[in-house]
Order: structure tokens, then sequence, then C-alpha cells
């Protein structure tokens, strides 16, 4: 009791001192907890299944030399799935996975469209881990007319999860299935790379019934014996080529042709983890310097209790119960910062911070033991000399300042807060300016915008020749009534759908011509070009049938008949971009219309690259608020060096100021100090940050410039802050009372 009111006695002497010790730590804490957390979700993405690295996924590599564009594929023909099927089911278990999107559910009275679901063969459920809510998951194997519903999609089609044994009904264009409930099972966590909520049988009647082709799809399976390598080798060809891709390397893998997964970013995660680490190593380095600041003013109290009697390890272990409490209500205090923004946090995250509190984590648990264990024990290091020392030595005059450390930890704390906001600059940059890291990478997107007025097809071959003669990463631009994955349009009385193209649509698509020619430059009304689901005898009205669309978009392959247009009838722009500096691109076609005021809305075609987009943005806003945090926790550490000097150089500054030294002279003095450790901080982690710059960038394909202006601002930042901070301490020391710091 007595040892607390005391310790309560000397936090109220140094109020300052221990308020910033405190609001450090939790920033620290909070930051620090929150990206671990993170990155443990984003490194956990699908391990949740029993044995996950046994579990591959089959992807295919084009290797022609001509071919442009994604040579990796997640669609794989019949042929390789026989050949794969028939090997020894005790070593390997395989199963077709069809993505279908686009199709109809009507459950009871209910009616929901666009939905996605997957036709899978039975033995999915020996590969995945699938665990039953509600009824026998083995049923799916014995009727084909079976289907699997997720927690999530029995409570969107009846309101329960209680539904095994009830009917349901699924269809695109025209037929429908009849199929019945098997049985629920629970949903996957949601750091898994695809979602599945509707199993149904994959099966040629079932495919055709919903209007999808059944020669390609994806492949997963399970290795029981042996090692992919062996199996591998059995498939390849001279132009193409087969790898078994771990499942848990499909969340940070390359982006694949067929595939609807998400994907992370391992490279950033990382470089997000370093920031972290770098902003606890400034927050403890700042503890354990301030400790230092307290530290000299006790020496009396400990050579009091060390000539009662009291032994070295008793009082390491008052010291040591003093720094806990601290790192504790730090601890606590970040919590309540995380609460306080778990909704904002979450926006960015898309962690659900509340509800990781609530089940108790084992993990959070973990982190945050592990912060209040390292913290705690950060600062004994420099007790262990005091309570090391005479009683003699720690009364005498002269006592024990750290000075060697103190210099280290200044020049350490500038240099890692310049260090960061340099990183911080560079990197937000090159993440803007490009996403690729492998060579052959610059793969192209297709983006649509509203169809402006009044613009005719000379308006647009002007457009399209303007555009790629002015800006290099616009490769191609067309016009349509609809988008090719949201046609609509369809003829009375009739199951054929229509489009309204522009000439350069079926180039622009790259779709390939299976009879007759696509449209020339004369071709006029009532001329058509039809697909091959439409299946429309020869006539002299079509001049050509092409290839079906839908299997690139996970679509039901719809029977269209594309028309050419000479006069003004379209809907959309659709413009073919490369990926590299695409926010770039974006943003110039959105203001060629327009003004920068008021931009046009720019939409991707491919809403998964937009999602993917969407998250390297929230990365480079995380990246952003380290910065601040590690900025604001730079003003706060070299507030605590000021501190520190104006405590260590009290004598020095009573003496300039009995002798008429103005609030300018002071404040240059202190600023002085700051200085030659700011220039031993430069000269050590310059070069480091730009050679770690240089190698970072390295990483990339196409990769932006370090530019002379990126350390300005964190050598002008730091340089305000401290002749602010050195200002506001000289102001404070010209209004005291020095006349006791004289005596000692």
């Amino acid at each position: 009791m007595f040892q607390s009111r005391l310790f309560a006695r000397i936090i109220s002497k140094n109020r300052e001192v221990y308020l910033l010790k405190i609001i450090t730590l939790a920033v620290a804490f909070a930051s620090s907890a929150l990206i671990i957390l993170f990155a443990f979700n984003e490194f956990g993405y699908d391990r949740f299944h029993q044995d996950a690295n046994s579990i591959f996924r089959i992807i295919q590599r084009n290797n022609r030399e001509d071919f442009s564009g994604n040579r990796l594929s997640s669609k794989i023909p019949a042929t390789v799935f026989s050949k794969v099927s028939k090997w020894n089911t005790d070593s390997l278990i395989v199963s077709r996975i069809k993505i279908l999107n686009n199709v109809t559910v009507l459950s009871g009275q209910q009616l929901i469209h666009d939905q996605k679901i997957h036709a899978v063969d039975p033995s999915l459920l020996s590969v995945f881990s699938f665990h039953s809510v509600d009824g026998v998951l083995e049923s799916f194997q014995q009727s084909e007319q079976m289907v699997l519903l997720s927690e999530l999609a029995a409570q969107q089609f009846f309101n329960t999860t209680q539904v095994s044994g009830k009917k349901l009904k699924i269809y695109t264009l025209r037929d429908t299935l009849d199929l019945t409930v098997a049985a629920v099972f629970q949903d996957f966590p949601s750091n898994s790379h695809e979602r599945f909520d509707v199993l149904v049988h994959f099966n040629t009647n079932t495919l055709q019934v919903l209007h999808f082709d059944s020669y390609e799809s994806g492949i997963y399976g399970r290795i029981k014996n042996g090692i992919s390598s062996d199996y591998e080798i059995k498939l390849q060809t001279v132009e193409l080529s087969y790898r078994f891709q771990p499942l848990p390397e499909i969340y940070f893998g390359p982006r694949v042709v067929g595939e609807e997964a998400r994907h992370g970013d391992e490279y950033s995660i990382w470089i997000l983890l370093c920031i972290t680490g770098l902003i606890l190593f400034l927050a403890l380095t700042s503890y354990v310097n301030l400790t230092t600041l307290t530290l000299p003013h006790r020496s009396k109290e400990l050579a009091i209790k060390k000539l009662a009697g009291t032994n070295q390890s008793t009082l390491l272990w008052a010291f040591a119960k003093e720094s806990f409490a601290l790192v504790g209500i730090s601890l606590l205090l970040g919590v309540v910062i995380i609460l306080a923004t778990a909704h904002w946090v979450e926006s960015i995250l898309s962690l659900n911070i509340i509800e990781t509190f609530l089940h108790g984590n084992l993990k959070l648990i973990i982190i945050l033991f592990v912060l209040l264990f390292l913290s705690g024990l950060a600062p004994l290091m420099m007790v262990f000399k005091f309570t090391c020392a005479t009683p003699t030595r720690l009364l005498s005059t002269e006592t024990i300042s750290f000075p060697r450390f103190k210099r280290v930890i200044t020049f350490l704390q500038l240099g890692i807060s310049i260090f960061l906001i340099v990183a911080s600059i560079v990197i937000r940059r090159q993440v803007n300016y490009s996403l690729l890291k492998e060579p052959g990478r610059n793969h192209y997107q297709v983006v649509y915008l509203n169809y402006p007025a009044d613009y005719t097809n000379e308006s647009l071959w002007e457009l399209r020749a303007h555009w790629k003669r002015n800006n290099p990463n616009i490769q191609d631009v067309m016009a349509t009534s609809q988008l090719p994955n949201r046609v609509q349009s369809k003829q009375l009385d009739s199951d054929l759908y229509f489009m309204t193209v522009d000439r350069g649509f079926f180039d622009f698509f790259d779709l390939k011509t299976q009879r007759g020619r696509i449209f020339q430059a004369n071709d006029d009304e009532p001329l058509v070009v039809v697909n091959e689901a439409s299946q429309l005898p020869p006539s002299n009205k079509i001049i050509g049938v092409i290839e079906n669309m839908g299997e690139r978009f996970n679509q039901p392959q719809k029977p269209i008949e594309y028309r050419i247009a000479n006069q003004v009838n379209y809907n959309f722009l659709c413009v073919r971009v490369l990926e590299v500096n695409i926010r770039r691109t974006v943003t110039y076609l959105s203001q060629f219309f327009t003004s920068p005021e008021a931009p046009l809305q720019i939409n991707f075609m491919d809403k998964h690259f937009e999602e993917w987009l969407g998250y390297q943005d929230r990365l480079n806003k995380l990246s952003e608020i380290l910065a601040i945090i590690s900025g604001v926790l730079s003003c706060l550490a070299i507030y605590g060096l000021s501190l520190i000097l104006v405590r260590d150089k009290i004598k020095q500054i009573a003496l300039h100021k009995l002798f008429g030294a103005s609030i300018p002279t002071i404040t240059r003095l202190l600023a002085k100090e700051f200085v030659k450790q700011m220039g031993i901080a430069i000269l050590i982690f310059g070069p480091f940050t730009y050679i770690f710059l240089k190698e970072f960038l390295r990483n990339f394909v196409y990769t932006t410039q370090f530019e002379w202006t990126d350390p300005v601002y964190p050598l002008s930042y730091c340089a305000i802050v401290i002749l602010v901070l050195c200002g506001f301490q000289a102001i404070s020391l010209n209004r005291a009372d020095l006349t006791d710091a004289l005596k000692g």
C-alpha cells in the first residue's frame, strides 16, 4: 500500500512525463494490435480446412510464344479431368467445380435473381471440410436432384437453416431444375478465397438445362499420397502445362482467367507489418527514454531503501510492478481506442473488431499479452543499473543520467521517423502507379461509361484515334447499346436477345468467327451476326456466326443477334486500358467529357478486378494512416526528447537566463542539440532509406522514380516540430523560476 501511494505521488510530480508515456504506448498498442490481427486474417485464408496444404486446384498455363494476355486459366478441359479422375483414388481425389452466374432461384413464392451457384461433383465433400448444420451431407451423393445450401443461402431462401427435404427451383432462360435440399452446411469463414453457397450436381443434363457448357470447369482435389509434381508431369504438353496450386496459395497467388476468387497482396502485408514494428519500436524507445528522465529523481528513494536492507531483486520487482501497471493502463486505453474506431476500422480492414473482442479471440489475447509483456520488461534494463549502484553513488551530486544511451535513442527516433515518412510517400506513389510485380503481367481491363450525347459514328472514330494517340495506356475504344455481360433486350415472342454494336466490337473482345464473316465498312441493316447459342438457320440476313461470350463471365449462353448501327443509338462507351497506372487513366477518362469538379462515373466490367483495386486502395490508405501515426509518435518522441534535454541542461539554461538570454536564444540552444542528432540520423538512415526504397522498387515491373522532393517533406516536418517544441520549452522556461537549478 505504501509503495502504491509512493508511486502515485511520483506520477503526480511528473504528470507530463507519465501522460506522454501512456499516450505513446496506447497509440502504438492500438495500431499494432489491429495490423497484427489483420495480418493473421490475411495469412489465414483457406487454412480452416482439415490438412489445407494437401488441397489443390489445377491451373493451366499457355506456353505459346504468340499468345497475348493472361496465360493462366482455371478452366480445365474435360479431357484433362477424365485423365486425372482415372488415377488411383486412394492417392488422389478430384472434383469439378463450375461457377454459374445469373441464375434465378424460386423457393416457395420467393423469386431471387442474379444468384451465383456452383456445379460440383459429390467428391468435393471429401476435398473441402464441410460441416452439417441440418440434414445429412452424404445424401447429396444419392441423387442428382439434390442440392446443398450454406447457412446464409438457407436463410436467404427460406428464412431458416432447418430446410433439409424442402424443394426449390433453379433456372436461367427457359427450362427449370426441380431440386430437393439434401443438407445445410456451415458457412465458410470470411477468409475463404471463394464463397460456396449453393451446390448442385455437375452433369451434362443440369448444365444444358441452365445453358452452360460442360466441357471446361475448375478442378479441385486432395492429395492423399505422393507429391504434386508426380502428377503434374503426366499432364504436360508442348503448348500447355498444368500446375497443382495448393489451396492456401490461391489468395496471394496470381489472378487467373475464369476464377472469381478474392486475392490479397502478401508483399503489402509484410510492408505494413514492418512499418508497425517500427512504430512499436518508436513507442518503446520513447517509453524507455522517458523512464531515464524520472529515474535520477528517485536516487534518494533507492538509496534509503538500500540502507534499510532492501535487496536488489525486491527493488527490481517493485519497479517491474510499476512498469506493468503503467503498461496495463496504456493497453486498456489502446483497447478503448480500438473499440471506439471499430466501425471505421472494419471499413478499411474488413475485420469485425467488436465480434473479435466479444468472442475472446485467442490470437487477440496472445497479441495483447505479448505487447504487455515486452513493454513491461523494456524499461527494466535501465532500472537494473540503478539497483546495482551503491547508496553512496545514488546520493552523490552526479546522478546516473545515461548520456550515451540518450544520444543513441535520439538519433534512432529521428532516423526512424524520417524513414517511415519517406517510405510511405514512395510506397503510396508506386502502388498508385502499378500493381504489377511479375514480368509479362501488364494485362488490360475494360472500363465503361455512358455514351456521350450527340456523338456520331464519325465522332467515335475520331475519339478512338485521339485517345490512342495521346494516352499510351488506352488501347481501344468501342460503343454498344448493351454491355456483353448484361444483355437484357429480347425480341418480341422470341428467345433471341439482340445488341447494337460498333464495327469494332468483335475485335475489341477478340471474338473468333465460327462461320461466315463479321461486319465490314459498307455493311448496313438488316445484316446481322449471331452467336453459336442462337442456332439460327442460314439466311441472307445472317452474314456470320461468332463464338459465345457467356463463358467469359461464367454466365449462361444467351442466343444473341448483333446488329450494326449507322445512327447514334449506343448507350455505353467501352474502353480497353492497360493495368499499369490504371488509376490515372481512369481519372483521365472520367474528366475527359466533364470537369475535375464533376467527373464522370467510370465502371469496370470485371468487378473482381475492381474489388482487387479497392483492396489495394484500402492497404494504401492504411499505410497513410500508419505514416500519420508514425508522424504523431515522432512528434511525441521529440517532445519527450526536449523534456530530457531541458532536464539535462537546466543549469546551463539557468545561467543563460541569469545573463539575460531571450526566448529565441534559449530556443537556439535547445535546437542546436537536435541538429547534431538530426545530422547523425541523416548520415546513417539516409543511405539506408535510399537503398531500401531502390530495392523495393525493383520488385515491380513498372516502377516510379525516387524523387529528390521525397526526403524534403519528412526533414521539413521534423525541423518544424523541433523548432516549435523547443520554442514551447523556451517560453515555459522563461516563465519559470530557475533559482533552485543553480543550487545543486
